[in-house]
């Protein structure tokens, strides 16, 4: 097989008695800020599993599943941006991560930030890679956005939801990797997670959520890796970032979709060693 599917069994916390997952891994004496994981919507730790197994040679690599998704628990709730945040802060906090370097893929990223505008002592550095964020009003209220929205409440949830990720993936590789991928890291996930949490996560994240404040409270240094992936660029405002957030560097992947994180893992690492290495040196503002 063309990939190997995550190695790692999950372990749980309880919180507001609902079961958290993450997975971890690393060495017993780990070389600099350990790594603080999060998956995207409808999506599990699974989507960093080559950035798990390169960076844990070295530091301690916490990568969880959000509250609805992976091996966590789905309870019937509201899901939003603050409550995943919260949920990490705490997860964070109990597993005794000091300083970790928050790393989000798709709503992971903004997720992140929403983490590091909430609980600004916690990271030291944030990486959103092919995230969402700062969305235009005419994006999130466009057409393609509201039948997707629509899609996901529906009675054809999982065919949307499939459909989705399969047209946001690696178009430019190989068909045979390109299935897969897609079959070994994506689609699991994508069916297992349940409708009302990603309806719910959805419809927070692009109706209710406003993420400037965290942007504007987030300090710390930050990255932003973007993918070829015209309908998550035109739905992300980068200038606006750079303007909330003037430390914020930004790199695109060549010639990869929106899973780049296992598309061209080689570039994603690559560019998360260079920020470990350099970019933590800035103080941000």
């Amino acid at each position: 097989m063309i990939f190997d599917p995550p190695p790692w069994q999950p372990v749980h916390l309880t919180r507001d008695g609902a079961k958290l997952a993450h997975i971890e891994a690393g060495p017993l004496t780990p070389e600099g800020q350990p790594l603080l994981l999060i998956n995207g919507w409808t999506g599990d730790h699974g989507i960093f599993t080559p950035q798990i197994r390169h960076f844990s040679k070295t530091r301690r690599v916490v990568a969880v599943d959000l509250r609805g998704h992976g091996a966590s628990d789905a309870p019937e709730q509201d899901y939003t941006m603050a409550g995943f945040a919260d949920d990490i802060a705490w997860q964070s906090r109990t597993l005794g991560l000091v300083k970790p370097v928050v790393i989000g893929h798709s709503l992971g990223g903004a997720v992140a930030l929403e983490l590091c505008g909430r609980h600004p002592d916690l990271a030291a550095g944030l990486v959103m890679i092919d995230t969402i964020v700062l969305p235009s009003p005419d994006a999130a209220g466009s057409p393609e956005i509201e039948g997707l929205l629509a899609g996901v409440g529906g009675p054809d949830y999982r065919a949307v939801v499939r459909e989705m990720a399969w047209s946001i993936g690696c178009d430019y590789d190989h068909p045979a990797r390109r299935q897969a991928l897609f079959d070994t890291f994506i689609l699991g996930p994508c069916l297992r997670t349940p409708q009302h949490v990603a309806y719910s996560a959805l419809r927070n994240m692009i109706r209710h959520h406003d993420p400037v404040p965290a942007a504007r409270a987030c300090r710390i240094p930050m990255a932003y890796i973007s993918a070829d992936v015209p309908l998550v660029e035109a739905a992300r405002d980068l200038e606006l970032l750079r303007e909330l957030c003037p430390q914020v560097v930004t790199a695109k992947t060549l010639l990869a979709g929106h899973f780049n994180t296992i598309e061209v893992a080689e570039q994603v690492n690559a560019m998360i060693e260079r920020f470990l290495a350099v970019g933590l040196r800035s103080r941000g503002r």
